[in-house]
């Protein structure tokens, strides 16, 4: 196998696949703590030491996720350095932050309809943003065409409703 290489992360040789047989049991809390690298060496499951060694320099490149919340984990592009940009909730609303130079910029969604900003959604809550003049709704990064789609959903499944109040009245 040649000259085992390890990192400052992870115990044991890089260049040669993992024997969980020689590892102790480990709880789920055990391992929540492994380092970043560990899981991706684990998941990758390959004795290949070139491509060992290209997942340690990807991790050793890129930040860390953030902790997921209920709205998942959600990334975009930064602008500036074409890094990873997180979605955070800040005081004022949810916001990108990228995690490679730090460049901070709010999160907005437009009304296809009304072309005006959505109202972000609360703290916490699901990715709902609530247009302020028209009943329309929609998640972060949802294409226009998806939010007209859901409205003319919406208004039909309405209409219908209303089909079955005035028939249900009429009956009865």
């Amino acid at each position: 196998m040649g000259t085992a290489l390890t990192h400052k992360w992870c115990v044991g040789p890089i260049n040669g696949a993992v024997d969980d047989s020689l590892l102790p049991a480990m709880n789920d809390f055990a391992d929540e703590a492994r380092s970043r690298v560990a899981h991706l060496l684990r998941m990758a499951n390959t004795s290949d030491h070139q491509v060992r060694a290209r997942l340690i320099e990807y991790a050793d490149r890129t930040p860390e996720p953030p902790i997921m919340d209920q709205a998942g984990i959600v990334t975009t592009g930064c602008p500036r350095c074409r890094g990873t940009a997180w979605r955070r909730q800040d005081a004022e609303g949810p916001v990108w932050v990228c995690g490679s130079c730090g460049h901070v910029a709010e999160v907005t969604v437009r009304c296809p309809h009304c072309g005006v900003d959505m109202e972000p959604p609360p703290p916490g809550a699901p990715d709902r943003w609530c247009c302020p003049t028209c009943p329309r709704t929609a998640a972060t990064g949802e294409r226009a065409r998806d939010i007209e789609e859901r409205e003319r959903r919406r208004l039909r499944a309405v209409a219908l409703l209303g089909k079955a109040v005035a028939r249900s009245r009429a009956e009865g």
